[in-house]
């Protein structure tokens, strides 16, 4: 059996560039969807001002909930597709994985803003009782943490079904 060419460092940087590329492609494939799922807060025109009603107000979570689980599902396959496609890279999955899904959950956070709604504040020509939606907004880290977590999840995943576990106790052997 023909084994192939141990990697050299010119195709290791490739490939750090090309799975980079994929993650920024993701995030902005991510970004988009996250732009298109979410429903941010209704700020409602009244006297000259906008006001959020508390009623409206959970616009503004469920837009952070749909960014986590846009980033759950992206992760969970990003890590297990990083597993499946470098066999090689043994521990080093691990970080590059959580680089991959920080990288691409920027990427995403930054498409899904520009994409979104504008700054209520920024609308013009509103008058009292109109509905103007809310920019989509990520007020905390966590969310974004929530991303290499799961990607994480994804490698362990990847690796315990590709059978690189101990999947049977060794027989203890006779004394002599």
């Amino acid at each position: 059996m023909i084994q192939p060419a141990p990697a050299t460092p010119a195709a290791g940087g490739r490939r750090l560039i090309v799975a980079a590329l994929g993650a920024v492609l993701v995030g902005v494939a991510a970004g988009a969807v996250w732009a298109w799922l979410a429903h941010p807060a209704l700020w409602e025109a009244r006297d000259g001002g906008l006001v959020l009603t508390e009623a409206a107000a959970r616009g503004r979570f469920s837009v952070v909930v749909v960014f986590v689980l846009i980033g759950v599902i992206v992760s969970v396959v990003g890590g297990w597709l990083v597993v499946r496609l470098v066999p090689d890279a043994g521990w080093l999955a691990v970080p590059l994985v959580a680089m991959l899904t920080v990288l691409a959950a920027v990427v995403a956070w930054r498409v899904g803003i520009v994409l979104g709604p504008p700054d209520p504040s920024s609308v013009s020509g509103v008058t009292n009782g109109d509905r103007v939606p809310s920019e989509l907004a990520i007020d905390s880290v966590a969310p974004f943490l929530v991303w290499p977590i799961f990607g994480l999840a994804g490698v362990i995943g990847a690796t315990w079904s590709d059978g690189r576990r101990v999947s049977e106790r060794s027989e203890p052997r006779p004394l002599p």
